[in-house]
């Protein structure tokens, strides 16, 4: 092979690489739009009817997903999962995104983040108890490393209440099933991204308008602003969620539920990062020099994350080039050139020693 020829299975690995980049890279992006434009919704125009908003983002991705499925576009085509399964991951989906919600408004700002920081922990352990799936230990200090810097930068007030509480208990179950639910129905039913949420999206609009019309009765009262300017919002949000979920669906479907949760608190940091970047404080108080840290840390812990991930990979395909990581942070399944000539050289005197006694 020449020096400038690549192995098949680097390629394979590059190209893999480029499609998680590129989903990671539009659904943070989509997902920091979309919760931009929806806090402008409902602070500045008063539409707080979070479930009937949620209502018209299904209704968009429904819509816009039967269209691509029943005209075969990018290559998709109409293909469902078993209607047990269809329903009850849309049905936790849809708790997922509620419970998140009310979690939001009855709790302090500072245990809702804490709430988002327990969902990595719980994926683990639904994991582990499901099908005893664990993770090696460098990933988890990287996940500590991650989950400790995000909770430095974000968590302030902490005020517990029974009913926020359990809110909070239902929201972090819901979301990491579902999370979980989206990676593995997608391979169990052989469904592309844009597949599976085609699947769930009718179900889930369904399930959603059943909801508004419980929760949110008085939504039909509400009086929009004269120049429709809330009305062009609420339709751009639904534009930008319908492609957000089959983001979030191609992500998790290439890598897996704990990723696309490390990808969110990439987009927390980046949120947190871009308001020093572009909104420099004149001096630095207290809070925001511990905010700072907690950037950094968590910043440690996201490149830490990808880089094991990355090695992982590599090494699983064949790479047993040794890992800078590897002096301070030893991977135990790992055994390098070096360390496998050291054996080599240990086991030729043995076997030389064996040849004399047969010899003898």
């Amino acid at each position: 092979m020449s020096g400038g020829d690549v192995p098949p299975e680097a390629k394979s690995a590059m190209s893999s690489n480029l499609v998680v980049a590129m989903w990671a890279g539009s659904n943070v992006a989509l997902s920091v739009s979309l919760v931009t434009i929806n806090k402008i919704v409902m602070k500045t125009y008063g539409f707080t009817f979070v479930l009937s908003l949620t209502l018209c983002h299904f209704i968009a991705t429904t819509i816009f997903l039967e269209a691509v499925t029943r005209f075969k576009l990018f290559g998709s085509s109409v293909k469902h999962m078993e209607t047990k399964d269809n329903w009850l991951t849309a049905f936790c989906g849809v708790l997922s995104i509620a419970f998140m919600n009310f979690s939001l408004q009855a709790n302090s700002v500072g245990f809702y983040q804490i709430t988002k920081l327990c969902i990595i922990p719980v994926v683990l352990t639904i994991e582990y108890v499901k099908a005893r799936k664990t993770v090696s230990y460098r990933v988890l200090v990287s996940l500590s490393l991650l989950l400790l810097g995000v909770g430095i930068a974000t968590v302030t007030d902490i005020q517990l209440n029974m009913k926020g509480c359990m809110y909070a208990v239902v929201a972090v179950l819901t979301t990491a099933q579902f999370q979980l639910w989206q990676g593995s129905k997608q391979k169990q039913h052989g469904l592309s991204a844009i597949q599976i949420t085609h699947s769930i999206a009718l179900p889930q609009t369904l399930i959603t308008l059943a909801s508004v019309v419980v929760v949110e009765p008085n939504v039909t009262s509400h009086t929009f602003s004269s120049n429709y300017v809330d009305v062009a919002l609420i339709v751009l949000t639904c534009l930008i969620a319908m492609v957000m979920n089959v983001t979030s669906f191609g992500l998790i479907g290439k890598t897996s539920a704990v990723t696309f949760q490390v990808v969110g608190h990439a987009k927390t940091c980046l949120i947190i990062a871009s308001g020093f970047i572009f909104f420099p404080p004149t001096y630095f108080s207290a809070n925001e020099i511990k905010n700072l840290f907690g950037l950094f840390v968590a910043i440690l812990g996201m490149v830490l994350y990808g880089h094991i991930k990355t090695v992982d990979q590599r090494r699983s395909n064949g790479d047993l080039s040794p890992d800078c990581l590897d002096s301070f942070l030893p991977d135990p399944k790992f055994k390098g050139p070096a360390t496998s000539q050291m054996q080599d050289e240990e086991s030729q005197p043995m076997a030389k020693a064996e040849g004399e006694a047969e010899g003898e």
